[in-house]
C-alpha cells in the first residue's frame, strides 16, 4: 500500500491556510451558535420551550448527518486538487447562502411558520457547515505526520477561530442592542440588523475559505491501492479506539458544559451587571489567557506532552469557578469585573486543552491506523463532530430549558427580576464547573496516548509507511 506525497515542503503558507480555514468557519459558526437563541427568542418571538425543541432537533440531524458525509469523503478517490480541499471550496458557497438565509427577519410570519422556517434553514445550514468542517478537520492529519507540527496546526487553528470570535464578539453588542429600558437599565436588540450582518460575516469567512483552498497543499494522501471502503468496519474500530473515545468524550465536556460561558455571560451582562458595553471587555478578557499560551503550545508539548499540559491545569479551573458558586458577586462595576477576571483565569486553564484538541483528534487518525492499517480521516473526524454536534445539542437546549426554569421571560428581558437574574449568575458558573470537571476525568482516565506513547506511535507508523513503500517500488 503506497501513499501519495504532495512534492511542497510543509511550512509557513499552509500554517496560515489552514488557520484562515477555522476562520472562515467560525464567521458562520459563532454567529449562529452565539446569537441566533438570541435572535429567535428575544427578536422573532419564539419562546425558549421552541428554541430548545429546534437546536435539540436540528443538532441531532446534524449529528446523524456528519458519519454520513465523513464516509462520502473517505470513498472520494483524490483529485490533483487533493481529497479534502475541493470540498471546502464549494461548501463555503452553500454556508454562505445559509447563514444568510437563517437571519432573514420573519416577524410578519406565524408563530407555526416562523418555528418552522428556524428549523428547516437550521438544518440545511449544518449540511453546509459539515460537508465543509468535516473535511477541513481532517487536513489536520495528511497536511503533515510530525507530532509538533500538528501541534502548532491545532494551535494556529485558533488563533484563526479566535479572530473570528473576537470580531464577532466585539462588533456584535455595538450593533445589536438598542437604547436601555429607563426603568431597569436592560438593553433590548434590534433583530432587524442581524440580516445585514450574517451577510457581512458570510463574505468575510468565504475570504478565509479562499485562502485556505489556495495556501494548503495534502501531502498524507490517500492509498493508490485501497480495500473497498466499510464504514460499519471504520465504525467499530473508532468505538475500539480509546484515544478517539477519550477525546470525544472531553469534547462533549467542553461544548456541553463549559463552552456555555460564551452565550450565558451575555444573558449575565444583559440582565445581572445591566451593561451591554461590557459584553465586549468581557470576550477580550475570556480569551486573553489562550491567547497568551499560543506562543507556548508546541515548546511545551514537545516537552512535556499534549495529555499532560492540557490535562493537569484543569484542576485549577475547577478550583477558581468552584470559588465563584461560593463567593458573593456584588451587582456592581467591581463584581462585573470580579467575574470576568476568574472566568478569564478558569478558562486559561483549559486554554492548552482548546488549543491542542485537533491535534488531539490528528492522533487518534494515527491510533487507528496503527491498529487497523486503514486511514480513514474522514470517517474518525465525522463520528468525533458527531459527538460535538450532539454536545452543542444539549448545551443549547440545557441552556434554554435551565433559563426557562429560573423564571427568564425572553419575551418581556426588561422586566426580569434580581433574583431571576442571580439565578442566571450562577447558572453561567455551574455549567462550565461541571464541564470542567468531566474533561478533566476523561482526559486523565480515558484518554491513552501520553507523550511516550503518541512519539512510539509515529515511529511505529513511519517505519511501517517506509517498508510498505519500499514493498511497492519492489
Amino acid at each position: 500500500m503506497r501513499q501519495r506525497q504532495s512534492s511542497a515542503a510543509f511550512g509557513v503558507r499552509d500554517k496560515i491556510g489552514y488557520m484562515m480555514g477555522d476562520f472562515g468557519c467560525n464567521m458562520s459558526f459563532q454567529l449562529i451558535s452565539s446569537y441566533a437563541m438570541i435572535y429567535f427568542t428575544q427578536g422573532m418571538g419564539l419562546s425558549l420551550r421552541d428554541w430548545a425543541i429546534i437546536v435539540v432537533l436540528a443538532k441531532v440531524f446534524d449529528a446523524i448527518n456528519d458519519p454520513i458525509i465523513g464516509a462520502l469523503v473517505d470513498r472520494r478517490k483524490p483529485s490533483k486538487n487533493g481529497k479534502f480541499r475541493p470540498w471546502i471550496f464549494w461548501g463555503s458557497f452553500a454556508i454562505l447562502l445559509t447563514t444568510f438565509l437563517f437571519f432573514i427577519d420573519i416577524r410578519a410570519f406565524s408563530h407555526g411558520l416562523r418555528f418552522a422556517y428556524c428549523l428547516i434553514l437550521y438544518c440545511l445550514w449544518s449540511i453546509a457547515y459539515t460537508a465543509t468542517n468535516v473535511p477541513y478537520g481532517s487536513l489536520n492529519a495528511v497536511l503533515t505526520d510530525d507530532i509538533a507540527q500538528r501541534a502548532s496546526l491545532s494551535s494556529i487553528r485558533n488563533i484563526g477561530a479566535g479572530l473570528a470570535a473576537g470580531l464577532l464578539m466585539i462588533g456584535m453588542p455595538m450593533l445589536i442592542y438598542g437604547e436601555e429600558d429607563a426603568v431597569t437599565g436592560i438593553s433590548p436588540i434590534l433583530p432587524e440588523r442581524f440580516m445585514w450582518i450574517a451577510l457581512g460575516a458570510g463574505l468575510i469567512g468565504m475570504i478565509g475559505f479562499m485562502m485556505l483552498y489556495f495556501m494548503t497543499r495534502e501531502r498524507m494522501g490517500a492509498a493508490e491501492k485501497k480495500e473497498k471502503y466499510n464504514f460499519k468496519k471504520a465504525l467499530l474500530s473508532f468505538l475500539k479506539n480509546r484515544a478517539a473515545i477519550g477525546i470525544s468524550v472531553a469534547s462533549f465536556a467542553y461544548l456541553a458544559f463549559f463552552a456555555s460561558t460564551t452565550t450565558m455571560a451575555q444573558y449575565v451582562y444583559q440582565v445581572y451587571f445591566k451593561n451591554t458595553d461590557m459584553i465586549i471587555v468581557a470576550t477580550i478578557v475570556i480569551a486573553a489567557p489562550m491567547i497568551v499560551l499560543i506562543p507556548f503550545a508546541s515548546r511545551l508539548t514537545k516537552r512535556f506532552g499534549k495529555k499532560e499540559i492540557s490535562t493537569w491545569p484543569m484542576i485549577g479551573a475547577i478550583a477558581i469557578l468552584a470559588l465563584m458558586l461560593l463567593i458573593k458577586i456584588p451587582q456592581t462595576a467591581a463584581g462585573s469585573w470580579i467575574y470576568l477576571v476568574l472566568l478569564g483565569l478558569a478558562n486559561g486553564c483549559s486554554g492548552f486543552f482548546m488549543l491542542l484538541i485537533w491535534s488531539f483528534v490528528a492522533d487518534a487518525v494515527d491510533y487507528q491506523e496503527y491498529e487497523t492499517g486503514r486511514r480513514e480521516e474522514g470517517t474518525v473526524y465525522s463520528i468525533y463532530s458527531f459527538v460535538r454536534k450532539l454536545a452543542q445539542a444539549a448545551c443549547q437546549g440545557l441552556i434554554s430549558v435551565l433559563l426557562a426554569a429560573v423564571g427568564f421571560d425572553t419575551n418581556n428581558v426588561v422586566a426580569t427580576t434580581d433574583a431571576t437574574a442571580l439565578s442566571v449568575l450562577r447558572l453561567s458558573i455551574l455549567l462550565p464547573l461541571v464541564g470542567a470537571v468531566l474533561m478533566f476525568l476523561s482526559m486523565m482516565f480515558i484518554y491513552n496516548l501520553d507523550k511516550k506513547k503518541t512519539i512510539a506511535l509515529s515511529e511505529a507508523l513511519h517505519a511501517r509507511r517506509r517498508q510498505e513503500s519500499a514493498a511497492a517500488d519492489q
